[in-house]
Order: structure tokens, then C-alpha cells, then sequence
């Protein structure tokens, strides 16, 4: 069998989104699915595969603005289709599993979560201090990539 799945999800899943934390989720959803369809299609030759396209749409058009006039727009969706044709290609075989940030020609893996430090329920009190200017999405690697 010959398959390939390429979501759609968003990096809202990542950071949330103060305002439509219903959207976060529902992305978050989708990359869930999507690692899980990589994992139970692979022995079938289906790869699944997400991006999170950054991209000058209607629905971003009040967070990116508009496009600058005479210039390359990197947020231009032209920059998202060429690489979803390619994880649809024969040549992405290898690839399976994975969160993608594609923006401006560029494409960022998303590296999933990580355990960063472990403690006992015991010791909590004395490292609250850690939590104190850290922001949820500080874990995700795609921010520090793009």
C-alpha cells in the first residue's frame, strides 16, 4: 500500500491561543492523531505527517497584516504547498510521524515534549521558584527554530 496523510494543524497547539483555546486543543488533537496514525499505518507503507503552516490567509490576515507590495511575501501559502507535495511523494519514505513548521521557505521540526527535570511531591515546595517566569510553550522547539 502506497498512502500518505498530511494534517493540518497549527501552531496554536503549541503555545495555545488565549482566545480560542478550543482551537489549540483541536490542533493539538490533530498532531496527537497524526503521531499515532504514523505509528499503527506504518507496517501498511501509510506515513502520516503534520505541518503547521505559517502563512498569510483570511483567517490570519488581522495577525500578520497585508502583504508587502513589490517585495517577496515569506508568509505567502505559496511557500506550504510544495512541501506538502513532497511528504506526498515517494521521496518523504523515511519521513513518518512528524510535526512540521513550514513559513517562508523554510521548514522547522517540531520536537514533541520532553521530561526537563523530575521531582518527588515532597520537594515541590522548595522549586516553585522554577515555574515562576517560565511561559507554557517554552518547551517546544519550533519557537526557538523560526
Amino acid at each position: 500500500v502506497y498512502g500518505r496523510v498530511v494534517n493540518t494543524a497549527s501552531e496554536a497547539f503549541l503555545f495555545g491561543s488565549a482566545g480560542q483555546p478550543n482551537y489549540a486543543a483541536a490542533k493539538a488533537g490533530i498532531a496527537a492523531l497524526t503521531v499515532a496514525t504514523a505509528r499503527g499505518c506504518a507496517r501498511y507503507g501509510v506515513r502520516a505527517n503534520a505541518i503547521c503552516p505559517r502563512a498569510r490567509t483570511a483567517m490570519t490576515k488581522e495577525v500578520f497584516g497585508e502583504a508587502p507590495e513589490g517585495a517577496a511575501d515569506p508568509l505567502s501559502v505559496d511557500h506550504v504547498a510544495p512541501f506538502v507535495a513532497y511528504l506526498a511523494s515517494p521521496e518523504a519514505d523515511a519521513i513518518n510521524g512528524q510535526v512540521f513548521v513550514v513559513h517562508g521557505g523554510r521548514i522547522a521540526l517540531v520536537r514533541p515534549p520532553s521530561v526537563e527535570r523530575i521531582w518527588s511531591l515532597a520537594e515541590l515546595p522548595d522549586v516553585t521558584g522554577f515555574f515562576a517566569h517560565r511561559e507554557s510553550g517554552q518547551m517546544f522547539a519550533s519557537q526557538e527554530l523560526l
